[in-house]
């Protein structure tokens, strides 16, 4: 039902955008949104399969994440074009496609049919956004072209398109690692990350808050029908970790630390594919969601384009919600109780303990005090002597959304068990 929902609607808007009001498509946009994410709750915990379109835990616990994503940044855009919202639409259709799939074919159209729409969003102010749009699409259609490679070596290795087919050899080694390439991309994983932090600081910030959340979270469901092997897996890590963040203390601007920050959580997420187990990794990216797309939403209303960290100053002093929420966020990212971004380590590394994986656990566990320089550094920079720089607080919808994260992000670090059943149903 949540295809069908999001395939009409996308279909309808694209003939009707050009009769209707640009407004008109947004909200239309945003009622195919919310439906196919109530038809996704009632439905949750009921399989589904038609074909290679198979309806299982993971795929509703991660298009849950991604549509929320999704209707997070049409919420704080307000465009002439009705092109954006279905750019958006399509996009949300193309994660749900890559999260209810294990059939390699599929997952290629669903990758294609995710990332076209976002070439074109991470342009859509031209300007500064062309070049780093032009080294993603660049890099993308490359490691694409790494998936595609591996599909075929995986059919040469097991005679089928499906994950989970047994196989063995070095031809199947060389399949799983060229999909690992493929949708490592897409996760922001070291070292396929080179495109993040310029596409992150040149497009639009409504655009980067929908790349760093419901992107990433299409790409782990892909990630977790791959039985990716271990050794291959914990350099991911390594690398992620220690690339996402060694660079971030470097940076001067805020998306494009967010940028080297959402790496290193990329590597944190790849902990819980050790033991494969959705429950955890869902729960962490439900808490990455929430604080990254908090720190991007208050981004947004200072800045729709870059935001250098001097502009964070002073910003509780201007706007005491803002600041607050902002600092929120980065106490979440950062893994401090009582919020939710603790347990989402958590759970994360205590999979990594199961599963072994000593080395690459004390690894993300040193590292992730490293990033208490800079989450700490942003944190309380809203709390300095404001910078005399204009600010217009945004509309009170976006405020309230901005409200529910951060309430969402301490009450979910306080009763975590709100949600683990609900996940481990899904999942």
């Amino acid at each position: 039902m949540t295809l069908a929902i999001l395939a009409v609607f996308s279909v309808a808007l694209t003939l009707l955008g050009f009769v209707l009001p640009p407004q008109g498509v947004k909200r239309a946009t945003l009622l195919g949104l919310v439906l196919a994410l109530v038809s996704l709750l009632l439905t949750w915990g009921r399989p589904f399969a038609f074909g290679p379109y198979a309806v299982d835990g993971v795929s509703q616990v991660f298009t849950l994440l991604a549509l929320l994503g999704a209707l997070w940044t049409l919420g704080l855009v307000r465009s002439g074009r009705f092109e954006f919202y279905l750019l958006v639409l399509y996009a949300a259709l193309g994660m749900h496609l890559l999260a209810s799939t294990r059939h390699l074919l599929l997952m290629l159209v669903a990758l294609e049919a995710l990332s076209l729409p976002l070439y074109a969003l991470a342009t859509w102010r031209r300007g500064q956004g062309l070049e780093a749009a032009l080294k993603y699409f660049l890099l993308g259609a490359l490691a694409a072209a790494f998936f595609l490679y591996g599909a075929a070596l995986f059919y040469g290795a097991t005679g089928s398109l499906v994950l989970g087919a047994p196989g063995e050899g070095p031809l199947y080694a060389l399949a799983l690692g060229l999909l690992l390439v493929g949708l490592g991309f897409k996760a922001a994983l070291a070292p396929f990350h080179f495109w993040t932090p310029d596409v992150y600081q040149g497009s639009p910030t409504p655009v980067v808050l929908f790349m760093a959340t419901s992107v990433k979270a299409a790409a782990f469901a892909a990630l977790l029908r791959v039985a990716a092997p271990p050794e291959a897996l914990a350099l991911l890590v390594a690398l992620s970790v220690v690339v996402g963040n060694l660079a971030a203390l470097a940076q001067k601007e805020a998306k494009r630390l967010l940028a080297y920050s959402s790496i290193a959580h990329a590597g944190y997420m790849a902990l819980a594919l050790y033991t494969g187990n959705a429950q955890a990794l869902g729960f962490y990216l439900l808490t990455y969601v929430l604080a990254t797309g908090l720190a991007f939403a208050v981004l947004s209303q200072i800045s729709p384009d870059r935001v250098p960290l001097e502009a964070l100053r002073g910003l509780y002093r201007k706007d005491p919600l803002l600041g607050l929420a902002f600092l929120v966020a980065m106490l979440s990212l950062l893994g401090l109780p009582p919020l939710a971004g603790f347990w989402g380590k958590y759970l994360a590394f205590a999979e990594a303990a199961r599963a072994g994986a000593w080395g690459v656990l004390v690894l993300a566990l040193v590292t992730s005090a490293v990033s208490a320089y800079y989450y700490l550094g942003l944190g309380l920079a809203v709390f300095a002597r404001p910078e005399e720089t204009p600010f217009r607080p945004g509309p009170p919808w976006a405020r309230a959304a901005v409200v529910a994260a951060g309430v969402l992000l301490l009450a979910l670090g306080l009763l975590p068990g709100l949600v683990l059943p609900a996940l481990a149903a899904g999942g």
